[in-house]
């Protein structure tokens, strides 16, 4: 009696692992993190970058809110890895040198920056 339960879990099981990835399970091609020091996010940063996110080459942008001052972390996803590079390169020299928060941008191909902080 006990195996009756057995074989539905493992049908429902293999269905599961079937089935093909959510969008929002794919990993970011490019991903930007806007933190805070007790100030807020740089709002014309963030601004700017998603001036640049509206390219047609990014199928997709998730947000991810954290924290209590606006922290958030932007998932791009785009049609191609070389467009992820060239969109980090734009939005790199787009950043403020001494942004009011830290900022991060990586792209999966491990392209890496994190712009400093302004000092007071």
């Amino acid at each position: 009696m006990k195996n009756a339960l057995v074989i539905p879990l493992i049908a429902i099981s293999a269905c599961a692992q079937s089935a093909p990835p959510s969008p929002s399970a794919r990993p970011c091609d490019l991903t930007v993190s806007f933190g805070s020091y007790a100030m807020g996010i740089d709002r014309p940063a963030l601004a700017a970058v998603r001036a640049i996110l509206a390219d047609r080459v990014v199928r997709s942008i998730e947000e991810r809110h954290q924290g209590r001052e606006g922290e958030l972390v932007l998932c791009a996803r785009t049609r191609r890895p070389a467009d992820a590079e060239r969109l980090f390169h734009r939005i790199r020299s787009a950043l403020p040198t001494a942004p009011r928060g830290p900022i991060r941008v990586h792209s999966a191909s491990g392209l890496r920056f994190d712009a400093p902080p302004q000092r007071r």
